[in-house]
Formats: structure tokens, C-alpha cells, sequence
């Protein structure tokens, strides 16, 4: 064998053994560390079962589906691509969880607080928003087709890319909310089929309010009754003092009551 075919028996050889390394690495990234991200801690699941309370805890990938959850309490809880389609979650407390990529679709979330959760990609289909506090939440990209938001505070939250067709609102507030690219809400016509609280020039963040006087008083007149002028003032003397005397040609006093002027 010469030195040339040598050569290339060692290149063959090295570039076998990359394709391998490399197999192996995509199947541990496929296999291995996935499914660890979305591995929830069965002592928390069984927590929760149990007490109806479980802050902070790690639930991502489990199945809470038609599960009774009311009032729960599961502030701060971690349920990424967690299934929860038609649970129960009326009143429940979610603020700060992270439910990033959950399924939420026929979900009863009447009361719920989801205050400054992170939502995006969650699929809320079909859902029961009614009075759900979402405000600040992040909620980007998310499926809101054919929900109920009957009151329900979207103020502050990110809503790019959100997806309302097909929605019932009223009474909704969206103020600072963000709905680049949302599609199915028209803030700027909130009279058209639905009742929703836009955002205006005078409760934009930044703008200072212009404080409007109050329109003056104007007393009612009578312009038809008859304006006196020239009306002689009189001077009532108080009871004691007598008759108001003055001089006359010859030095005597005159004692009679006069008038001691006009006006």
C-alpha cells in the first residue's frame, strides 16, 4: 500500500468515526434531555392531589385533565406542556406560573388569577375566561378561538400573535395591552360586536391628563322684570335715635325725616 492510499484509509477511518459521534449525540439530545425537561416530580403531583395546594411546584408534562382544582393554589408553579383540557380551575391562583405550551382548551377558568403568567403558545380554546384575571401576562401566540372573556382583565399583557376569533367579550379590558398581530380584536372599534376597553390617547402611559374646570355658575334672571335705577337709598335710623335733624335758613332746625340722598 503506498503512502498516498494510506492516507486515504485514515481519512475514511476518521470520518466514520465523526458520523458515529455525531449520531450518538443527536440521539442523547433527542432522547435523553428532553424528555427530562418536561419530567414533573411525582411527589408534587401527589401534593397537589392531596391538599389542593402546591407554590412552586414542578408539574411540566403532567395530566391534570378533568381534574377538580378549585381554588387551587399554584402560584409560581412550573406546568410547561402541561394537559389540563376541561379541568377545573374556577377561582384557582396562578399568579407567576408558567404554563408555557400548556393545553388549556374547555377549561373552566371563571375567577382564576393568572396574573404576570407566562402563556405563551397555551391553547385556550373553547375556555371559560370569565373574570379571569390575565393582566400583565405573557400570552403570545396564544389560541383564545371560540373563548368566553366576559370581564376579563387582558390589561398590560402581551398579545402579539394572539388568536381571538370567534370570542365572546364584554367588559373586557385591554388597556396597554400589546395586540400587534393579534387577530380577531379590533380595540379601535369597541362598539362592533363586541364591548372592549381600548386603549386611548387619555389613558396612554406617558400622557398627562389635562385637568378640565368646572363650567361657571350662572345665576337665573328674570330679563323680563323691570330694571330700577336711580332708587333714593334711604336711611332707617335705630329705634331711640329720633328724627334726623338738619339746619335751615334762620338757624333753626328742621325735624322733620328726610331722604339724605339718591343713588
Amino acid at each position: 500500500m503506498t503512502l498516498a492510499q494510506r492516507g486515504i484509509a485514515n481519512d475514511n477511518i476518521m470520518t466514520a468515526k465523526m458520523n458515529r459521534c455525531l449520531s450518538l449525540c443527536g440521539a442523547i439530545l433527542l432522547f435523553g434531555i428532553a424528555p427530562v425537561a418536561l419530567a414533573y416530580n411525582p411527589a408534587d403531583l401527589k401534593k397537589l392531589i392531596a391538599t389542593n395546594k402546591c407554590i412552586g411546584c414542578d408539574l411540566s408534562g403532567a395530566d391534570l385533565s378533568r381534574q377538580q382544582l378549585v381554588n387551587a393554589d399554584l402560584q409560581a408553579a412550573t406546568l410547561v406542556g402541561a394537559n389540563l383540557s376541561g379541568a377545573n380551575l374556577a377561582s384557582a391562583k396562578l399568579g407567576g406560573a408558567n404554563l408555557t405550551g400548556a393545553n388549556l382548551t374547555r377549561t373552566n377558568l371563571t375567577g382564576a388569577v393568572l396574573q404576570a403568567a407566562s402563556l405563551i403558545d397555551v391553547n385556550f380554546a373553547n375556555t371559560n375566561l370569565t373574570r379571569t384575571d390575565l393582566s400583565y401576562a405573557n400570552l403570545v401566540n396564544t389560541n383564545f378561538r371560540s373563548a368566553i372573556l366576559n370581564h376579563t382583565d387582558l390589561a398590560g399583557a402581551n398579545l402579539a400573535l394572539a388568536d381571538f376569533t370567534g370570542v365572546t367579550l364584554n367588559g373586557t379590558s385591554v388597556e396597554r395591552a400589546n395586540l400587534v398581530g393579534a387577530k380577531g380584536i379590533n380595540p379601535a372599534s369597541p362598539t362592533q360586536n363586541n364591548d372592549v376597553t381600548a386603549p386611548t390617547q387619555e389613558n396612554a402611559p406617558g400622557r398627562i391628563r389635562q385637568r378640565k374646570l368646572p363650567a361657571p355658575i350662572v345665576p337665573n334672571v328674570d330679563e323680563s322684570a323691570p330694571i330700577i335705577r336711580n332708587r333714593p337709598r334711604v336711611y332707617r335710623i335705630p329705634p331711640g335715635l329720633g328724627s334726623p335733624q338738619r339746619l335751615v335758613p334762620g338757624g333753626t332746625r328742621n325735624t322733620e325725616p328726610t331722604n339724605l340722598g339718591t343713588e
